[in-house]
């Protein structure tokens, strides 16, 4: 047996069957790779008349052809991957702003009530302890059955009357 025949039969190509060379892949032309795209667009499933037409049309062996729609596929899908990363994140970015400019709304009407309701007259224990508990309540789903519950008590020379519906205290000048 010969030794350089030996060699050159072990140096060719992984592909090849029945001892013949398997067929050298080409680069695509710009026309190529323009018609591929246009058949893409129209159908990105390969069925195998479409396969051997493209080919046929093309100059290209089917498995080209076939392995381009594979790697074309592929592309996309990283794309459209993507694309949707970038609205998800924008969606994201747009309710964090809006949480956090929300959580410092909370945090400034909380100190004005506080600052507010230090201006109050004095009002009973049981009073001023339902309304601790009301503010220090954050993020509580409980409905408040009636807004004089979280209004002090005051002293009739201050406040004439509590107007149950708004609950507002209503001053003595509003009255006139």
């Amino acid at each position: 047996m010969d030794p350089k025949h030996d060699q050159e039969s072990r140096s060719a190509p992984t592909g090849a069957i029945n001892n013949q060379p398997a067929e050298k892949k080409r680069r695509l032309t710009f026309e190529q790779v323009n018609m591929l795209e246009k058949s893409f667009e129209e159908d990105n499933k390969l069925e195998p008349e479409r396969k051997t037409e493209l080919a046929k049309v093309l100059g290209l062996p089917k498995r080209q052809v076939a392995v381009w729609f594979q790697n074309r596929k592929a592309r996309s899908k990283v794309k459209q991957i993507e694309r949707d990363y970038d609205v998800l994140k924008a969606c994201y970015d747009s309710l964090l702003a809006k949480h956090e400019s929300v959580i410092s709304e909370n945090e400034k009407l909380r100190s004005k009530v506080l600052t507010l309701t230090k201006m109050l007259p004095p009002a009973t224990n049981q009073t001023q302890r339902n309304f601790q508990v009301k503010l220090n309540s954050k993020g509580d789903d409980e409905t408040i059955s009636s807004s004089a519950a979280l209004v002090p008590l005051a002293n009739d020379h201050y406040f004439t009357n509590v107007d149950e519906t708004f609950g507002w205290w209503v001053w003595p000048s509003n009255l006139m």
